[in-house]
């Protein structure tokens, strides 16, 4: 149980570090209304990732109960990772607006101007009479602006499975229960952290730094990819494979001339 906490810690941190619409929106609000407003959406945020996470590891958990179905997981977690690892490389970091710029996240200014996520949690939070100032509106813009990440799913299966491979994560309902309240841990720490320090600053991050920290995670996905083509390559029972296959294709020809 607390190793599935800390290697969920551990993951919601990483996920969590590169500049995206979230950190950006929790930059800003921090900026323009202060700690609690830009911590409320980091928050937001980690509540999404609680639940992506838990469903995604169970949804992972099934898939990875035969030797082919996990053996191919693995190849696509590896293709995963290099494809994400390439576009985080080549994708330049979202830039918080700075205090002079910023606009509330609610109104027809950031309607008219924000990005499709900003939008859709702007025109969510109006139809649902949330007050302007209150906590609830940061902190429904953080659990939007994650909704919209479409990756999101894909990439807690593809962890899930990558720990699994390793024999770090167990199976059961409470395990990925517990690896789930430990990505939402550590995905509020991280905001906690980026909150506390944007707070002190009253600045944004310098292009400089979001390049060395959007470099830092870029690392880590190939890191990760690495190990996972290791994995694929030294640590898969290529004998239990041939035999599931061989098994189910018997099974599969079986049945077809048995519907004859």
């Amino acid at each position: 149980m607390l190793i599935a906490l800390l290697i969920g810690a551990i993951t919601g941190w990483l996920l969590s570090m590169p500049i995206g619409p979230v950190n950006a929106a929790a930059i800003s609000r921090t900026l323009k209304d202060g700690f609690r407003y830009g911590l409320a959406v980091g928050v937001g945020g980690a509540v999404m990732d609680v639940i992506y996470c838990g469903g995604s590891a169970q949804i992972n958990q099934f898939l990875v109960a035969s030797p082919i179905v996990n053996l191919l997981f693995e190849v696509a977690g590896f293709i995963a990772l290099i494809w994400l690892g390439v576009h985080q490389l080549r994708t330049k970091p979202e830039q918080p607006a700075t205090p002079e710029h910023v606009k509330h996240t609610i109104g027809e200014s950031a309607i008219a101007d924000g990005s499709v996520g900003d939008r859709a949690a702007a025109l969510a939070i109006r139809r649902m009479h949330i007050k302007k100032k209150g906590l609830a509106g940061p902190f429904v813009v953080g659990a939007l602006l994650y909704a919209t990440n479409v990756m999101a799913v894909p990439e807690w299966i593809i962890i899930s499975g990558l720990w699994r491979s390793w024999g770090l994560l167990g199976s059961g309902l409470s395990i990925n229960i517990v690896f789930a309240l430990g990505a939402g841990v550590g995905t509020a720490s991280w905001f906690l952290v980026l909150i506390r320090l944007i707070s002190k600053s009253q600045s944004g991050f310098k292009p400089a730094t979001l390049k060395r920290i959007n470099m830092g995670t870029t690392i880590a996905m190939f890191a990760f990819a690495g190990y996972f083509g290791y994995a694929i390559v030294f640590g898969t029972n290529w004998k239990s494979v041939d035999s599931h296959f061989k098994q189910d294709t018997h099974q599969v020809l079986g049945d077809s001339v048995q519907s004859k």
